[in-house]
Parts: structure tokens; sequence; C-alpha cells
């Protein structure tokens, strides 16, 4: 069951004081097409009482739930992506959602099987630091992950290799042996 459920990426980066953009995209594992129904914010208790919005949605019908109907129906092995905002109430003077901070959502779905199933699904998810506070990755560090990644495959290789030798040395000794063996059975068959 748990390999047939649909795959949640959420990620929300802070936008301000009391908003945050969020990126949603959706994978269906299951053998039958989903339409995602809505999304759901959970009060939190650090940030309050916090609003959606997708990007074509006006600001003034901000809700806890967002309609996800315009993703679409979602084929077997399909992905579909949205984009939006989370906003929270903030007094101006401190953030209200802020990087680190734990925030819940509820999915609901419907299956196309034969039931016409609606399923909820829970996901929890930290708000990610700006993309200026995360590390950048350097034309070093990209050389340096391509060349353990060659290293590694080296290695690999000359596993493999090594592997084939000694299934090589082992047929090898097993028909030594068979020889031997068969070769002692037929002189004492002649013996006798």
């Amino acid at each position: 069951m748990q390999e047939k459920q649909p795959v949640f990426d959420l990620q929300i980066i802070p936008r301000g004081a009391s908003a945050a953009a969020f990126a949603l995209s959706i994978l269906n594992r299951s053998e039958t097409n989903i339409v995602p129904l809505s999304m759901r914010v959970e009060h939190s208790f650090e940030a309050g009482e916090l609003y959606l919005s997708a990007r074509q949605q006006s600001l003034d019908k901000l809700s806890s739930t967002l309609d996800l109907q315009s993703m679409g129906s979602i084929a077997p092995k399909g992905t579909a992506k949205l984009d939006g905002v989370l906003a929270g109430a903030t007094d101006g003077k401190s953030d209200s959602l802020t990087p680190g901070l734990e925030l819940h959502f509820a999915f609901t779905l419907r299956y196309g099987d034969q039931k016409d199933t609606i399923q909820k699904i829970d996901v929890v998810r930290n708000i990610l630091p700006p993309v200026t506070d995360r590390p950048r990755p350097t034309p070093e560090m990209f050389l340096a992950v391509v060349e353990e990644a060659k290293r590694q495959g080296q290695h690999k290789e000359r596993l493999y290799f090594f592997g084939q030798i000694a299934v090589v040395v082992a047929v090898a000794a097993v028909s030594l042996v068979l020889f031997f063996v068969l070769r002692r059975l037929r002189d004492k068959r002649d013996d006798t």
C-alpha cells in the first residue's frame, strides 16, 4: 500500500515577514488515475492561522484550504505541479514564517478506481531557508562530485572484474576435482 501512495514534494521558501512561496509536485505511483481535490494547512502554534493561494487565485480569496482540482487528473506514473503562496498574520515587527518552522498539511485525493475512493494524506514539511542563505555549489564542488562518482564507478568495475576471475577459478577448480573423481571411479571400475 505504501509503495502505491502518491509522493508529495512540497517546498516552502520564505518571501517576507508573513509570506512564503510554495512549490507542490505530486507523483502518482498508483495504477489508476488520481485527482488532487484539496490542500489544507493546519493551524500552527508558532505562526498562527495560515492561508493558501494559488498563482491564478485572487488574494482576497485566501483560505486555509486550497482547491487543487485545477491540477487535473494525474495518470499512473505521471506528475502534476502547482506554485502558490502561503501567508500568515504578522505584527509587522517579527517574521511569522521563519526557516525551520514545521507545518502540517492535509491533502485530499480521489482515486479513479471502481469505488471512486477518496483518501486524506497528511504531510509535514519545514520551511526552507531562503535561497541566498543556502550554500551554492561551486565549480570545484561539482568537479569533486563528478570525480567521486567516477572513482566509485571504477571501484565497481574492479570488483566486477575480480568477481568474474573468482567465478572462472571456481569453475576450473570444480572441473579439475570432477575430472580426478571421474578418473578414479573409472580406474576402480577397470580394476574390478
